[in-house]
C-alpha cells in the first residue's frame, strides 16, 4: 500500500519528538554560551531565554524547513515515526512549498490549534496547512 495518509496521532507523537529535540537542542546552546537563564526557565516556568529562542529558530530552519524540502522530506520527528511530507502526487517537495508549509502552521494553530486537528477528522487526514499548500502527510514505505 503506497501513499497511506498518516493521521492526527502519528503526527502528534513526530511534533513531541521534534520538541524534545528542541530542548535537548538548547540545553546544549545553553551549555555552550552560558546561559543560566534555560536552567532558571524549568524550575521557574516564567519568560523565555536565549537558549530555547536560538534552538527554536535553528531547528525550523534546518530541521524542518529543509529537512522536508530535501530527500528526507520531513523533520527529525516524522523520520523517526516513518511519516513523510509529500506534493499531492507523492512527489517530493520544494523548499519554497516547505517554507509556505511552515509559515501555514501559523494558520492551523489559530484558534485552538483546530487546523492542526483537521488531519484526525477528513478522510484524507489533511490538516490545514496541508490543504493550503496542496501536501499530504503519508507513511514511508521504504
Amino acid at each position: 500500500m503506497d501513499n497511506k495518509p498518516a493521521g492526527f496521532w502519528i503526527r502528534f507523537l513526530a511534533s513531541l519528538i521534534d520538541g524534545i529535540l528542541i530542548q535537548m537542542l538548547a540545553a546544549v546552546i545553553a551549555l555552550l554560551i552560558g546561559d543560566e537563564s534555560f536552567w532558571n526557565y524549568w524550575t521557574s516556568r516564567i519568560g523565555s531565554n536565549t537558549s530555547i529562542s536560538v534552538a527554536d529558530y535553528m531547528y525550523s530552519i534546518v530541521f524542518i524547513i529543509f529537512f522536508t524540502g530535501s530527500r528526507f522530506m520531513g523533520s527529525p520527528g516524522k523520520l523517526a515515526c516513518r511519516i513523510k511530507v509529500v506534493n499531492l502526487d507523492g512527489s517530493q517537495v520544494t523548499i519554497l512549498k516547505s517554507i509556505a508549509r511552515f509559515f501555514s502552521y501559523i494558520i492551523s494553530a489559530v484558534p485552538l490549534f483546530v487546523g492542526f486537528m483537521m488531519a484526525g477528522w477528513n478522510e484524507e487526514k489533511k490538516a490545514l496547512h496541508d490543504m493550503i499548500c496542496q501536501t499530504r502527510v503519508v507513511y514511508r514505505y521504504e
